[in-house]
């Protein structure tokens, strides 16, 4: 049963992100203790200024290496199929285990009925298990997967329609089919995340020269007769 527990928190978890962005993070107003709820709280401190200076700058870079490096964006998409098997192994536990209780009442006739009520809901659809571990596998081809979060990320239209997808199956599915809302809306989260990439520039600034292969002989043969 601790796994049924487990299921709610991080669904509560998932649920809550967008506004613990929002009153955390995102700022308000440019100035005054409305900016966010550490400004409203008075926390000047030199230390917490200092913590939450450092987290920005991880992030801040993060962010950047994603816009120009193909290895720093398939760190991110990783991190985003690593999310994703950790929610379906505890839905795929608290599964089981609503299963095994339900079984476990079979000879009560009124305990089974009301074990069932109450655990039908965390019984995920086979197939939004299996729909899930198949879209989780895709991901992993890199070229897919960064095509899809940047496709979120610069369309409104695809962000619409995950986000009626993601309501309408938890009103379908009446709970079996929350798994499927928490894949999308993970990969919701992670696409609006990801920056588009910029080609043809450098993280620090500047423009690559390419180099002819004639260019690059006349230059050696330049530099031995000037030695």
């Amino acid at each position: 049963m601790v796994y049924l527990y487990i299921k709610i928190a991080l669904a509560i978890l998932l649920s809550t992100i967008p506004f613990l962005f929002a009153i955390f993070i995102k700022p308000k107003t440019k100035n005054g203790k409305w900016r966010n709820l550490f400004s409203l709280a008075h926390l000047d401190s030199e230390s917490v200024a200092n913590g939450t200076q450092k987290i920005r700058n991880i992030f801040k870079r993060i962010y950047e290496a994603m816009k120009h490096s193909d290895n720093a964006r398939k760190f991110f998409i990783m991190l985003l199929i690593i999310t994703m098997i950790i929610y379906q192994w505890i839905d795929s536990e608290a599964t089981q285990a609503a299963v095994g209780s339900i079984i476990g009442n079979k000879y009560d006739v009124h305990q089974s009925k009301e074990a069932l009520m109450k655990l039908f809901p965390f019984i995920t659809s086979p197939i939004v298990t299996i729909s899930s571990m198949i879209y989780t596998l895709i991901l992993f081809r890199y070229k897919w997967s960064n095509k899809l979060l940047t496709k979120i990320h610069s369309s409104n239209k695809i962000t619409i329609l995950l986000c009626v997808i993601i309501i309408v199956s938890m009103i379908i599915g009446r709970g079996r089919f929350f798994l499927l809302g928490e894949i999308l809306f993970l990969t919701l989260i992670w696409g609006t995340i990801i920056p588009k990439k910029k080609e043809g520039g450098t993280p620090h600034g500047g423009t690559r020269i390419k180099i002819n292969k004639d260019t690059y002989k006349k230059d050696k043969i330049a530099d031995k007769i000037a030695a």
